[in-house]
């Protein structure tokens, strides 16, 4: 990192408890998926942070909804299944959209047997 950027990130560390996360992690986390020397807005660090502070509060709202005194790992899982399931939908678009094709292929195919069949049953129809 250049010495400007570790300057700023060094007023990350100052936090006035607005935020769910200290801001200074959320920032060095951040750091870590993005190209050394890119600036980040300061509005930018403070929507990710709010948005993660919402996420976790979604995610804990919807553990809580477990019938037992204790939340476990198959209550998390609930509560994060549906973001994983998002990625998974996004990472295996293509796969598909490839099987949307051959559905769509297959489905052309049945419809040409069927009316090849009732044509040969009923006799060519007039369209």
């Amino acid at each position: 990192m250049t010495n400007d950027i570790q300057n700023a990130d060094m007023h990350d560390e100052h936090d006035d408890g607005s935020l769910p996360f200290p801001r200074a992690r959320v920032v060095n986390l951040m750091r870590t998926h993005i190209t050394e020397g890119k600036q980040i807005r300061s509005e930018v660090k403070d929507a990710l942070n709010a948005w993660l502070g919402n996420i976790l509060a979604t995610v804990a709202t919807e553990m809580n909804n477990s019938p037992y005194g204790s939340i476990g790992i198959a209550d998390f899982q609930r509560a994060t299944n549906p973001y994983d399931q998002i990625s998974n939908l996004v990472r295996d678009e293509e796969r598909l959209h490839i099987s949307l094709e051959k559905l769509k292929v297959d489905a052309d195919q049945i419809q040409r047997d069927m009316n090849q069949f009732f044509d040969k049953i009923k006799g060519p129809q007039k369209k």
